[in-house]
């Protein structure tokens, strides 16, 4: 894994974790994707949401990011946090509409951070037409009963 300087540059960490706010979502290929996937089964945590979240539980994921508050600045745990959330929003519609809310409000430059959220807002429409098809509303919610 490559490194690279981070909040200041005493600490040195990953590049990758930085992917989350540097590539929208189609150009995470294969190799990108496998780096995200090597670098989330390094991390380890005692808390039980943590390890759901790293161990690819999209639920507790989005769980986790949605109770982060909106950061004044990108910090390690902004970084570990937002990857987890990346690593599930490959193949999890919810965990991708997650991080296209999260990355709305992180301070970014304007034009990447809607970029970025845009990407993975088409990625969640993607994912969702795939997972369930054309269908939204069951029709027999529509049946009128006389």
């Amino acid at each position: 894994m490559s490194k690279g300087a981070f909040d200041d540059e005493r600490e040195v960490w990953p590049v990758v974790l930085a992917y989350w706010r540097s590539f929208p979502a189609e150009a995470f290929d294969d190799g990108l994707q496998d780096e995200i996937i090597s670098c989330v089964r390094n991390i380890t945590s005692t808390m039980a949401d943590w390890k759901a979240a790293i161990e690819g539980d999209a639920a507790a994921a989005c769980g986790l990011a949605l109770k982060m508050p909106v950061p004044e600045r990108i910090s390690a745990r902004v970084d570990l946090l937002m990857t987890v959330l990346l690593n599930c929003a490959f193949v999890n519609p919810a965990a991708a509409f997650v991080l296209a809310n999260r990355l709305d409000q992180m301070p970014l430059p304007r034009r990447r951070r809607a970029r970025l959220s845009t990407s993975w807002k088409v990625h969640n429409i993607y994912l969702a037409r795939r997972s369930y098809g054309r269908r939204s509303i069951p029709s027999a919610l529509f049946r009128r009963e006389d």
